[in-house]
């Protein structure tokens, strides 16, 4: 149903932990009527449930059917492109651009919940939306005003779809040994080079990072003289470019997803942003995309437990249905929990970029000519952008580790069924698995975070957590008191990191870990003050994370760099 799509959860997210009016007026140049435009958020979204739950039916049956490569051509499953076409006729395609070019310019929070009922309906197809989005984004900030005007009206109209064109051999996380090339011959761009894994690949517009060759050799292993050009597989002309698709690649999952070998043959390109600075231009659309990762992931998560729950109530065994026996209840209750603490994070990182967002609109507006209050929101919007930072990586983290595990369970509620290759509860944990790894694997957002941590951002979320949950200390006196005893644990684990890098390094994903447990945590409590369940989950979730992180914070501060020496010696190595 529509309304298990667009569910309660995400009403509560957008109904109370929002301040849609500070919102819109730093937003907006003229008066707002607040509530007619949420409840137009809200009409997005369940229209967008509608039609996911027609996808679903049509993605369970299919899952099984590939991606080929014909003639040249990507062919995706028949139900991808049914399902796209459903989206793009109700106009549900690339809802964050500006209505310039024909889009909504929907906040970030609203648009994470259409990722996650999107992937919930079809993970491959997420894939291909979510992409498709993230790609005009980044070329709505950094394209001329001529690239805009000839491509993002198309995007938005579902004519277009894109592609990020990173990965090389040779070149996975490490976007310093990019070796493809582009050079410049007059005023005119070509690319030259191989990329791999490329999510989508079959698109009519590919985002590349290459290098400029004119610089190679003095910036070669650094991410500097990188360009982000824009690729189309046909120029504006009409003429075919030279670029092609040289292999479509089988894997695990998400098998209507197309994952690409691309080669470029002197391809010509469009410079998005300025000469030698791509890389920057391209963490945005990296940023963007790990949040998107994140809602997909939430998404997967949410479908493997509606199965497994579902299964649990209807099948019968010892008299009962297994849903009665305590294990079996444990075990699904844990994935509604890990679900919501999931999605807590994903909505509070949405909700702070939203927030930065308006303040950087209403501090670049004329609007702001005089406000005595300007220096108060320039600080508040720099505090904004170190939180996004730092909770980005973490998010995309956790989001993707908790549906894995929520996947897995539900494999194991259904026991054997669960294992056969026909199962649904199989294709999810399959199509989840990809998450942790794509757009950063979790190893490498947990090492982000610590870089963040730092700069300063740790002390920075914890003060701002522990500010939120001030005024809840008389409401939940002792949860308030265990997510506050939580922040004192990370306050003194992060001075046993001070001074060694290497240290540091080895417990990045503990004490991500150890943060995303106190600000879940917190946000679940706030949440929890307009619903009674809400407070049944924080309750939980705090009982079970808050001795975890105190657990970790022990260890910690009970080692030291040696136990690095200990693996080599495990490993065989050195020697």
């Amino acid at each position: 149903m529509a309304t298990d799509f667009f569910n309660e959860d995400q009403r509560l997210f957008i109904d109370r932990r929002v301040d849609w009016a500070r919102y819109f007026r730093l937003k907006r140049a003229s008066e707002v009527d607040v509530g007619a435009e949420v409840e137009t958020y809200k009409t997005i979204l369940r229209t967008t449930g509608e039609i996911c739950a027609e996808i679903a039916k049509e993605a369970r049956e299919h899952w099984h059917e590939e991606v080929s490569l014909q003639d040249g051509f990507v062919q995706k499953p028949p139900h991808i492109d049914a399902g796209y076409e459903k989206l793009r006729r109700a106009g549900l395609i690339c809802l964050t651009l500006d209505p310039e070019y024909g889009g909504y310019a929907l906040p970030a929070i609203v648009n994470c919940a259409y990722l996650e009922m999107v992937s919930r309906a079809d993970t491959s197809l997420m894939t291909i939306v979510g992409l498709q989005a993230g790609v005009a984004t980044d070329i709505e900030k950094y394209g001329s005003a001529e690239i805009k005007a000839l491509y993002l009206p198309k995007f938005i109209a579902g004519e277009h779809q894109g592609s990020m064109d990173l990965t090389e051999p040779q070149a996975g996380s490490d976007l310093g040994n990019i070796a493809t090339k582009v050079t410049q011959e007059g005023d005119r761009y070509f690319v030259d080079g191989e990329k791999i894994f490329i999510t989508n690949g079959g698109s009519g517009i590919h985002l590349v990072l290459a290098r400029e060759a004119a610089t190679a050799a003095q910036s070669k292993g650094t991410t500097n003289g990188l360009n982000l050009m824009l690729v189309p597989r046909v120029l504006p002309d009409g003429t075919p470019n030279r670029m092609r698709t040289a292999r479509v690649e089988r894997k695990m999952g998400i098998h209507g997803s197309p994952t690409c070998v691309i080669e470029f043959d002197h391809a010509e390109g469009f410079l998005l942003g300025k000469a030698g600075q791509g890389f920057k231009a391209m963490l945005d659309l990296m940023n963007n995309a790990r949040l998107g990762v994140a809602a997909q992931a939430l998404g997967v998560a949410q479908a493997a437990y509606d199965e497994a729950r579902a299964y649990a109530e209807q099948r019968v065994q010892f008299g009962q249905p297994i849903l009665q026996q305590p294990l079996v209840k444990s075990m699904l209750t844990l994935m509604v929990i890990n679900i919501q603490a999931a999605r807590a994070l994903i909505y509070h990182t949405a909700a702070t970029i939203d927030q930065a967002d308006a303040l950087r609109t209403y501090l670049e507006s004329k609007r702001c000519h005089g406000d005595p209050d300007r220096a108060k929101l320039q600080q508040e919007l720099e505090h904004k952008l170190a939180l996004i930072r730092f909770y980005t990586p973490l998010t995309k983290y956790y989001a993707t580790e908790i549906s894995n595990h929520v996947t897995r369970a539900g494999i194991q509620v259904h026991g054997g069924i669960g294992y056969m290759a026909e199962s649904p509860a199989g294709h999810y944990h399959s199509d989840s698995i990809i998450t942790t790894i794509y757009e950063g694997t979790s190893e490498i957002q947990a090492s982000f975070a610590l870089k963040e941590m730092a700069k300063g951002a740790l002390f920075t979320a914890l003060e701002e957590t522990k500010g939120e949950l001030e005024g809840l200390r008389s409401k939940f006196p002792g949860l308030v008191q265990q997510v506050f005893d939580g922040m004192a644990f990370i306050t003194e684990a992060s001075e046993a990191l001070l001074g060694d890098p290497q240290y540091a390094l080895l417990n990045a994903k503990r004490v991500s870990e150890m943060v995303i447990d106190v600000v879940v945590g917190a946000e679940l409590l706030l949440q929890a003050q307009y619903d009674e369940v809400k407070l049944d989950v924080a309750g939980s979730f705090i009982r079970r994370r808050i001795p975890a992180v105190e657990m970790n914070a022990r260890r910690i501060r009970g080692g030291d760099a040696t136990r690095i020496r200990r693996y080599d010696r495990i490993l065989g190595l050195g020697g």
